[in-house]
């Protein structure tokens, strides 16, 4: 059976962070098949200095994730001069970038994008660009896991899985 995406209540910005190989990018592309949102993969605006750290299979410094940040609530911003709806993805480890981003931007909720280890394995396992399993094994200990005031969204079984959690979420 098929289920219809419904976000009547939502704010007008959803912020999808969580580890790599989650499955952010994958919600948010369900988000904007549905609804008139506009989806902003973050990662897609990494530096080419960051490009060369995960093809090195370094792990960033904070000086590089503090100005990201910064480019993101730009390009956030950006978008929402054009855009009344915008869903972004982006891994968000840190705590303090998360709190940054909900500080800079208004009408705004995150949602930890959360699976099980095997999923984010296999799924890591099959990606062309972007991180390794091993790169993302060796920097998992860095996420900060939110509190449990964040909404969770667990992407395990699918599309109708995701509709289902979002509607319940913002369907009122």
């Amino acid at each position: 059976m098929s289920h219809r995406l419904q976000l009547t209540s939502a704010p007008s910005v959803l912020f999808l962070f969580g580890l790599s190989g989650a499955g952010k990018s994958f919600v948010g592309d369900v988000i904007g098949a549905h609804h008139d949102w506009f989806v902003y993969h973050a990662d897609d605006d990494l530096t080419d200095e960051m490009r060369q750290i995960i093809a090195a299979k370094q792990p960033f410094t904070e000086e590089m994730r503090d100005k990201f940040f910064c480019r993101i609530v730009d390009k956030i911003n950006h978008y929402r001069a054009i855009y009344p709806h915008l869903v972004i993805t982006q891994g968000a480890y840190k705590r303090k970038h998360r709190d940054y981003i909900r500080q800079q931007i208004n009408n705004l909720e995150m949602i930890y994008v959360t699976t099980s280890d095997m999923l984010i394995h296999q799924r890591l396992e099959y990606r062309i660009n972007g991180i390794s399993n091993a790169s993302a094994e060796a920097i998992k200990h860095i996420f900060e896991v939110p509190d449990d005031n964040v909404k969770k969204l667990h992407n395990v079984d699918g599309k109708e899985e995701i509709i289902q959690q979002l509607n319940a979420f913002y369907n009122n």
